[in-house]
């Protein structure tokens, strides 16, 4: 199986959501403490706006993270298989997983499989 160039987005994409969380963390804080009196930079009538943007991009970097991590632990876990029997009933999940997370995933499943002698 030839590894092909996998999206920006795929394989950034712990890097892209914790910067996503952080962007969206600052940018609720600055909402709050806007919306709070605490000015310490002047955003005009944007609280609300920023209280809301910052929610919405908190919570995808959340999610985007949670996601990414569970995906990470599934395939370390499916990695960890030494039987070939059993390595090959789970090759669709795992396979699955090297196609959803960054090209260093899928050349490691390339070398379990070299050295499970799986094609």
């Amino acid at each position: 199986m030839p590894l092909m160039s996998k999206p920006f987005t795929v394989q950034h994409a712990e890097t892209l959501s914790v910067a996503t969380l952080l962007i969206g963390v600052v940018i609720f804080a600055v909402g709050l403490l806007d919306l709070l009196n605490m000015r310490f930079v002047e955003v005009g009538t944007w609280g609300y706006w920023l209280l809301g943007i910052g929610a919405v991009m908190l919570l995808i970097g959340l999610i985007w993270l949670a996601s990414y991590r569970l995906n990470v632990r599934k395939f370390n876990k499916l990695m960890e298989e030494k039987s070939k029997a059993n390595f090959t009933r789970n090759m669709d999940d795992v396979e699955y997983l090297a196609w959803r997370l960054p090209l260093k995933f899928e050349e490691r499943l390339s070398a379990k499989k070299k050295e499970l002698g799986i094609k």
